[in-house]
Protein backbone atom coordinates (compact mmCIF):
# COMPACT_ATOMS: atom_id res chain seq x y z
CA UNK A 1 0.00 0.00 0.00
CA UNK A 2 1.39 3.39 -1.04
CA UNK A 3 1.08 6.46 1.14
CA UNK A 4 1.24 10.14 0.29
CA UNK A 5 0.61 11.47 -3.17
CA UNK A 6 1.67 8.22 -4.90
CA UNK A 7 -1.04 6.42 -2.95
CA UNK A 8 -3.69 8.59 -4.61
CA UNK A 9 -3.37 6.90 -8.02
CA UNK A 10 -6.71 5.20 -8.74
CA UNK A 11 -8.70 7.34 -6.31
CA UNK A 12 -11.66 9.43 -7.42
CA UNK A 13 -11.97 13.17 -6.83
CA UNK A 14 -14.20 16.12 -7.75
CA UNK A 15 -13.11 19.03 -9.93
CA UNK A 16 -13.41 22.34 -8.05
CA UNK A 17 -11.89 24.57 -10.77
CA UNK A 18 -12.10 23.58 -14.46
CA UNK A 19 -9.10 21.81 -15.98
CA UNK A 20 -8.20 23.30 -19.36
CA UNK A 21 -5.20 21.66 -21.01
CA UNK A 22 -1.62 21.20 -19.89
CA UNK A 23 -0.80 24.85 -19.39
CA UNK A 24 -3.87 25.77 -17.38
CA UNK A 25 -4.21 23.31 -14.51
CA UNK A 26 -7.42 23.17 -12.56
CA UNK A 27 -8.08 22.05 -9.01
CA UNK A 28 -9.62 18.92 -7.57
CA UNK A 29 -10.73 17.89 -4.10
CA UNK A 30 -9.36 14.55 -2.97
CA UNK A 31 -8.87 13.22 0.56
CA UNK A 32 -10.44 16.42 1.86
CA UNK A 33 -7.73 18.60 0.33
CA UNK A 34 -7.38 20.78 -2.79
CA UNK A 35 -4.81 19.70 -5.40
CA UNK A 36 -3.59 21.12 -8.71
CA UNK A 37 -4.55 18.82 -11.58
CA UNK A 38 -4.11 18.47 -15.33
CA UNK A 39 -6.00 16.21 -17.73
CA UNK A 40 -4.45 12.97 -18.98
CA UNK A 41 -5.60 14.04 -22.47
CA UNK A 42 -4.05 17.53 -22.86
CA UNK A 43 -6.76 18.61 -25.32
CA UNK A 44 -9.59 17.78 -22.92
CA UNK A 45 -11.48 20.30 -20.78
CA UNK A 46 -12.97 18.91 -17.57
CA UNK A 47 -15.72 21.01 -16.01
CA UNK A 48 -16.22 21.96 -12.38
CA UNK A 49 -18.22 19.32 -10.50
CA UNK A 50 -17.06 16.43 -12.70
CA UNK A 51 -15.78 13.26 -11.02
CA UNK A 52 -12.27 12.27 -12.06
CA UNK A 53 -9.82 9.44 -11.41
CA UNK A 54 -6.18 10.10 -10.53
CA UNK A 55 -4.00 8.39 -13.16
CA UNK A 56 -0.54 9.70 -12.28
CA UNK A 57 1.49 12.43 -10.61
CA UNK A 58 3.60 14.80 -12.71
CA UNK A 59 5.80 17.48 -11.10
CA UNK A 60 3.57 17.74 -8.06
CA UNK A 61 0.32 17.92 -10.02
CA UNK A 62 -2.21 15.13 -10.24
CA UNK A 63 -2.96 13.82 -13.74
CA UNK A 64 -6.63 12.89 -14.03
CA UNK A 65 -9.26 11.60 -16.44
CA UNK A 66 -13.07 11.70 -16.24
CA UNK A 67 -14.52 8.90 -14.10
CA UNK A 68 -17.02 8.06 -16.87
CA UNK A 69 -14.24 7.66 -19.47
Amino acid sequence: MLNGVQGMVGETAVVTRPIEGTHDPGRIRARGEEWLAVALDPSERIEEGARVVVADIDRGMLVVYPADW
